[in-house]
């Protein structure tokens, strides 16, 4: 009970601080908020799937939106790590935003961090993906408008993508505070979850790609 109570408690208190940090709100019905500032995974995520190198998943206690968050790492060439949330989400009228970062000495260190929206076959049906060797997150809509990309920077810092179902069914992806950058209009109703995965490629060194702050609301 206690737990339960200081669990109320934080989102509250998390609630209070949104409105001052534009990036990070989104107003509406809270469904589901995830800041990795408790066990991992837990009740709210899969046991990682990983490949390859194995690529190691886990809370890092100094970097987040603010700290900590979800890191994926490797220390050796190829690999692929992914978590899915538990809980699904029926849309339409649904936001789901995550925040990305990535840490990086360069272009030359092959990695991609993705977020992925799962219908419930489960197949993935949107994605946002931060490619370090281009420095830019790709987004796409099955079936939707042309795919669209942002720069970003490697630096850490955090970014918000955000995809969203209107209430009239059209799904669209955003970029921090922007517009729509893709979008399509009569998206199939459903349960949507939410997939975390990083994909590390060939040589000698590899970006680091960190998850925080997933937050679900209807709308």
């Amino acid at each position: 009970m206690i737990g339960t109570i200081r669990r109320i408690g934080l989102i509250a208190a998390a609630g209070l601080l949104l409105p001052a940090c534009g990036k990070d709100f989104k107003s509406g019905t809270t469904l589901f908020a995830e800041r990795f500032n408790g066990t991992f995974p837990g009740t709210s995520w899969t046991t990682p799937v990983t490949t390859g190198a194995a690529p190691t998943v886990a809370i890092d206690g100094t970097t987040g939106n603010p700290a900590p968050a979800l890191k994926m790492s490797t220390a050796t060439a190829t690999g692929t790590a992914k978590t899915e949330s538990t809980l699904a989400f029926n849309n339409p009228n649904l936001s789901i935003s995550v925040h990305m970062a990535a840490q990086s000495a360069g272009t030359t260190e092959v990695g991609t961090a993705t977020v992925s929206i799962l219908d419930s076959t489960p197949a993935v049906i949107a994605t946002a993906s931060w490619d370090n060797t281009t420095n830019l997150i790709t987004f796409h809509i099955n079936g939707g408008s042309a795919d669209q990309t942002v720069v970003v920077t490697a630096d850490s810092t955090f970014q918000r993508v955000l995809f969203n179902v209107s209430s009239a069914g059209t799904a669209t992806w955003t970029f921090n505070n922007g517009g729509a950058l893709v979008s399509r209009p009569g998206f199939t109703p459903g349960l949507l979850k939410v997939e975390l995965s990083s994909t590390f490629g060939a040589g000698t060194a590899w970006p680091s790609f960190f998850f925080d702050f997933v937050n679900v609301t209807s709308p």
